[in-house]
């Protein structure tokens, strides 16, 4: 049983899909190009490809988020200063959205530092 495979065999024998794209990629070093370009074709590997390391993706989901709540400032600024350009309901869709964003990566993060804690605290 290989992980370079593009399947395994299970208990039963029936063929098991690999669902974790870096199992995807082959182990041998002669091609490391080819198998990561191989991924975009796979469910799933566009987050692989596009983010390199755990800390790339959430910098880029906390710029999401930045820039959710400056579009709803923008938006609000624009309708204070040039009354008629903008749409009322396209400010409070930007709003909640800016809020959501905010809510979500706040307990994720805080997700993160509780599980951090609790892995610390079982050493």
């Amino acid at each position: 049983m290989s992980i370079g495979a593009p399947h395994l065999i299970g208990i039963d024998k029936i063929p098991l899909q690999v669902t974790h794209p870096k199992h995807l990629v082959s182990p041998s070093a002669d091609a490391p190009g080819k198998a990561l370009a191989s991924l975009g074709d796979k469910i799933g590997a566009e987050s692989v490809l596009r983010s390199g390391s755990f800390e790339d993706a959430m910098l880029q989901a906390l710029d999401k988020v930045s820039g959710d709540q400056q579009r709803a400032s923008d938006l609000i600024q624009t309708a204070i200063t040039e009354p008629g350009s903008v749409d009322v309901h396209d400010i409070t869709i930007a709003e909640a959205k800016a809020s959501m964003s905010l809510n979500i990566s706040r307990t994720l993060l805080n997700r993160l530092v509780q599980g951090w804690k609790d892995l610390i605290n079982t050493r």
